[in-house]
């Protein structure tokens, strides 16, 4: 017998270790959450995938990929994962290391459903030696020009973005800086997580990201960008562009993706730290859990969230 839908939440929506989230909405089935699995995870599975009817009572997890890449079969680190759906075919994009151990490689997976993916067979891209700049995947169709975007970035580098055929696979343009580090500046000096979003209203692209350093106490937070191409340099959004930083309740909040529910309401997912339950058992690796809360747009529509940072009281849905 199926529940009643939940109108209200109280943070976190996946009390578990559930890294790195990207949401998704699909029409008359529900809500797909996805998450990164390394090392550090308690779990087994390659990617984790989990799903829910109103974004607040969440499945146990399993893996989304059908069987691990043929490049990456002792994989243990599937990290930044997200899904996105391109005319009946669902693409899910990651990040992974390779059995060869020589940095981390952009990859891709399809499958026609939510879940069970198959890897495309070989890595999008890979810098060899490079371990951590080819991390955190974010796939945008731009609706003005029709072209296909994938930034990704990270290792202290700036975040950058590449055009990519309509295969989603493969790359037909060289790296363009969109957004660059700004070194010793708190939250700034590292940028990962990229996750872009457009506001047709107002003709603005918007560029989450987040930083510094995930595993520090008080080292990590959302910020926003904006800019009228999205191919060019991204700039603060006016007034404070730290959206989400950290509070008591919670720490490291951040590796964020925009959800626009059924509603056509606009959330931020993230992950974030219990002080109280801080650590994956057994390790010195933070828990990070799935946290949510609503976007809201002002007179000028600038988004912001309530507070600036995670809330952890009861929050209505609607």
């Amino acid at each position: 017998m199926s529940q009643p839908q939940q109108t209200t939440y109280t943070n976190p929506v996946i009390n578990a270790d559930f890294p790195d989230p990207s949401v998704i909405y699909v029409p008359g089935d529900g809500y797909y959450a996805y998450a990164t699995h390394d090392e550090f995870s308690p779990t087994i599975n390659n990617i984790q995938v989990s799903k829910s009817v109103d974004l607040v009572n969440w499945s146990e997890p399993e893996g989304a990929l059908a069987e691990p890449p043929v490049w990456a079969k002792n994989c243990h680190k599937y990290w930044a994962p997200q899904v996105v759906k391109v005319g009946n075919q669902y693409r899910l994009y990651y990040a992974a290391e390779p059995d060869t151990k020589d940095g981390m490689c952009l990859a891709m997976a399809v499958s026609e459903r939510p879940y069970h993916f198959l890897d495309m067979g070989k890595p999008l891209a890979q810098v060899p030696g490079s371990t951590y700049q080819m991390i955190d995947p974010c796939f945008f169709y731009d609706t003005k020009t029709g072209k296909n975007l994938l930034y990704y970035g990270s290792a202290h580098e700036p975040i950058r973005v590449v055009e990519v055929a309509d295969d989603g696979y493969s790359f037909i343009s060289k790296p363009i800086v969109v957004l660059n580090t700004k070194p010793g500046v708190q939250y700034e000096s590292l940028r990962e997580g990229a996750f872009v979003t457009y506001q047709s209203s107002y003709d603005r692209y918007f560029l989450w990201v987040s930083g510094d350093n995930t595993w520090a106490e008080n080292g990590y937070a959302v910020s926003i960008f904006w800019s009228d191409d999205p191919q060019k340099e991204f700039q603060p959004v006016p007034g404070n562009h730290i959206i989400l930083k950290p509070n008591e309740q919670w720490d490291s909040p951040g590796q964020n993706c925009i959800l626009t529910d059924e509603a056509g309401n606009d959330w931020i997912m993230y992950h974030a730290v219990d002080p109280a339950d801080r650590f994956n058992e057994g390790t010195d690796h933070f828990k990070r859990k799935m946290c949510m809360d609503r976007v809201f747009y002002n007179e000028e529509g600038w988004p912001e969230v309530e507070g600036n940072s995670p809330s952890f009281t009861k929050v209505d849905l609607s």
